[in-house]
Parts: structure tokens; sequence; C-alpha cells
């Protein structure tokens, strides 16, 4: 045995040999949670290789009693990892996905999640074969891991009857507990929620609960079916300004997004009670508050009522201009004629406000024939001149100058006549010339042979000097953008 007498030497060796036996540890422990994760993998590996196809047979529609038998022999956190790829994918097939929840009854993992939901001992727990583990739903401190997984396999399958539990997993003190938990009662869609859903967001609304968030909450219940609109009634018609905003802005998103599904979307009696019905054609749109009106012009255009288009009339001539820019915009929706609102909308087309102006212009280019003979009267004779090169600018960017051009030089008359010569003439053009270069040399030339007198007519407007032999001048050339060879 070395005998070291010198104290600092012996301290040294101590803190070596200290520093060499935790180097050694740490490098036993490295490896031997390497060796753990090649070994789970390996078991995952072979757990996918054995099954998946059985599985995959099952959710197909094939009736198999020994496969189910096959999969219920193993233990529930074999079969968490076997099904957790499906449940990690953001939307299923219908047909999977009813499969996918007959077998999850069959196997016990509903009865597994709703147990971990309500701090229960799972009724699932069993272990059997390599790898298998215990149950961890039995234990006193539930991991939180777990507890959002059973939170969103129960939404993903949408069983209805565990929305008690999803409702109230919302008091979780885990904020993202929460947010799954919201999530899965979106996906679920059970009509009962959400009258629970609309009571917490009144509460964040008046600042008595700060969880789960405004917008989570809100676009949560926007998810739900159109069937749950009545049960907005109560928000609807509160005293809270704030309250009244939510629900509006929430009736409105699933209004909008059923209409996107059906391009024939009305709101009929059956859809709605009286007393919303009522609610929406007199009352929302006298709010005192601007955005809840401006909002409610948006689900009016679908309200299959007689006292709809007088509500609607009323939000045209809102003092408020993103009230009115709303309405009109809304008003290119109708499912129905929309003939009673017509000349509200012309009015519209010299709004104070240059948005409200555009939004006019491109509501009546939706409508139809009607809506355009209204469009181009009021071009031809609005003094306002602002007001036409505005029109003529929608007009041109919606890609109806090359057909109208068309139409002009093939000989047409009336209205759109008269609109082509305002622009070529009045309004600089605004795109007739490059629709005229996009036409072949004939109609060109059929669209000269007939604009050149009239601009030639119209000597206030435009000097014109007549060239030889009754060609364009070069005024005119340069009026219409044309190279001399085309005029010709």
């Amino acid at each position: 045995m070395v005998h070291i007498a010198d104290p600092l030497t012996l301290w040294a060796s101590v803190i070596l040999v200290c520093v060499v036996m935790g180097t050694c540890l740490l490098v036993g422990i490295a490896f031997l949670r390497r060796w753990q994760q090649i070994r789970y993998i390996r078991y995952v590996h072979d757990l996918k290789r054995r099954f998946r196809p059985l599985l995959a047979r099952i959710l197909a529609g094939e009736r198999s009693p020994a496969g189910v038998a096959a999969l219920q022999d193993l233990g529930l956190a074999d079969l968490e990892l076997l099904l957790d790829p499906l449940f990690s994918k953001r939307k299923l097939p219908e047909r999977c996905l009813a499969f996918l929840q007959s077998l999850c009854a069959e196997l016990g993992l509903i009865g597994a999640w709703q147990a971990r939901l309500a701090n229960l001992p799972s009724m699932a727990s069993h272990s059997a074969g390599q790898g298998k583990q215990n149950d961890p739903s039995g234990r006193a401190a539930m991991r939180h891991l777990l507890r959002a997984q059973s939170i969103r396999n129960l939404g993903t399958i949408r069983h209805r009857p565990s929305w008690p539990l999803l409702a109230g997993a919302l008091d979780d003190r885990h904020p993202d507990i929460q947010l799954v938990a919201l999530r899965a009662l979106s996906a679920v869609g059970a009509p009962e929620s959400f009258p629970v859903l609309r009571e917490r967001l009144n509460a964040v609304v008046r600042g008595d609960s700060t969880s789960p968030p405004l917008q989570a909450l809100r676009a949560a219940l926007a998810s739900f079916d159109l069937i749950c609109v009545p049960s907005l009634l109560p928000s609807l018609s509160h005293p809270d300004r704030q309250i009244r905003l939510q629900a509006t802005e929430i009736l409105r998103t699933i209004v909008w997004r059923e209409a996107g599904c059906r391009p024939d979307f009305v709101l009929t009696p059956e859809l709605l009670s009286p007393a919303l019905t009522e609610l929406l054609v007199a009352g929302l749109p006298g709010d005192n508050s601007a955005e809840i009106r401006a909002r409610s012009g948006e689900v009016l255009v679908f309200v299959a009522d007689a006292r709809a288009d007088a509500a609607l009339h009323q939000l045209l001539s809102d003092p408020q201009w993103f009230v009115r820019l709303r309405t009109v915009r809304a008003v290119a929706r109708l499912p129905q004629s929309c003939s009673p609102l017509l000349p509200d909308i012309r009015r519209s087309l010299h709004d104070s406000h240059w948005r409200v102006r555009e939004a006019s212009v491109q509501t009546l280019l939706s409508l139809g024939p009607k809506g355009r003979l209204q469009l181009f009267e009021s071009f031809l004779t609005a003094p306002d001149h602002a007001a036409c090169e505005q029109i003529a600018e929608v007009i041109e960017g919606a890609g109806l100058v090359s057909s109208l051009v068309e139409k002009y030089g093939a000989g047409t008359t009336g209205l759109e006549a008269l609109v082509v010569e305002q622009l070529a003439s009045d309004a600089a053009l605004l795109g007739v010339s490059d629709a005229l270069r996009a036409l072949n040399p004939e109609i060109r030339q059929r669209f000269l042979d007939r604009f050149t007198p009239h601009l030639q007519f119209r000597k206030v407007a435009l000097p014109v000097e007549s060239g030889p032999e009754g060609k364009p001048s070069q005024n005119v050339q340069r009026v219409i953008e044309f190279p001399p060879c085309l005029a010709a």
C-alpha cells in the first residue's frame, strides 16, 4: 500500500478516483438507456408487424372474432401503442371511424379512457407477455400525458356519451388538458355540451374565469352543428354587449360555414326558433353596438323571413361605414331574389366611403343581369366623376372589358354599347386597349369601324382629325393605343 504523506496529493488522488468512477457510471447508464431504447423500439416494431395487418382488415369492415380475441389478449399499453398512429391523424375517414369506435368499445379502451378522466381504477388493466406494463391510470398522481391522450382519443372517435367527462376536464389545473378537452368536445359535437360551453364563454367574457382562453372557446362553439344555433339565444339577448358580440360572431361563423357547403342554404323556420328569428330581424339590426349590427347583416341575408329585406335596408343605410360595407358584401350571397335591395345597393355606389363604393360595384356584378343593369345605368348617369372611375376600375378588374368590347364589335346595342363607348372615350380606356390586343384582328377591325365615327362625333371630349380615305387619324390611334398597322 502506497503511503501518501502530502495532504494535497491525497485529496487530488481522491478527486481523480471519484471523477473516474463517476465517468464510468455515466457511461454505463448511457449504454443501459440506449439498450433499453433499442429493446423498446424493437418491441414496438414487432408488435406493429404482427398486428397491423389484422387491425387494417378489422377497420376495413371485415368481421374477425378471432382477430378481436387476439387483440384482447394484449395489454392496455400495447393496445395504445398499436392504435396511437390512428389517433394521431388529424382526420379519419367516416367508415374507418365507425369501425374504430366499435373496436375500442370491444377492447375495453373506452372504459379505460373514461376511468382515467374520472380518476377511477382502470377496468382494462392487465398485463401479459414481453414488454407488458401495468396500466398507469390507477396511480394517485396520474400522468398528464396519459390523461391528455385519453381525452384526445375519446374526441377522435366522437364518443358522445363521454361528453360530461370531457366537460369536467375543462376544470383541470393544467392548461394543456383544458385545451385538449375543448378540442375533443368540439370534435364530438354533442348538442348537450353546447350550453355548457356557452356558459363558460360568458364567464370568461365577464371576467369570472380565465380559462379556457376566450379564442379557444369561441372556436370550439363555432365548430358545432347548425342545430345548436337556437341555444345561442340567451347570449344573443344578454345585457352585456361583449357577450352579445361573441355570440353574434359564433352565429355568423356557423351560418357562413354551412352556406359554404351548401350553395342553396337558407335559414328556414325549422332551423331557427321563433324567438331567435324575431331577434335576428327586429333586435340585432338595431343594436347599439355597430359591430353587432355588422355581423347581424351577414346572417340576415340567409334568413327566410319577409322582414329580412327591411332589416337589410336599414343596415345598408347605417351611420357606420363598416356596417354598410359588411352588409353590402353579404348581400352578394343572397340565396333568394334581391330585387327589393337593388335600389339600396345602387345608392351605395355613391357612398361617402370608397370601400363601400367598391364593394357595391362588386356586389352588383355578382347579382347577375339585374345587378349589371343597375351598375351600367349608374355608371352612365352618375355626376360624380370619381365614382365613375372607381366603377370602371372594378369592371376592368372583374375581367368584363373583354366580353364588352367583343360584343361591341359584334354590333350589340343598349347599355353595354354605351358603357364601352364611355370607357373608351372618357375613362382613358382603362383596359380597353389591352382587351383589344387579346382579340383577333377581325374583331379589332370591327371595333374600329364602329367606334371611330363615335369618337369623331365627340369633338368636345377628344378632338379628332380625319385621315385620308376615311381612315382613323394618328390622334385616334394614339387614344386607343393601336399600332398604325392595326388601324389601316
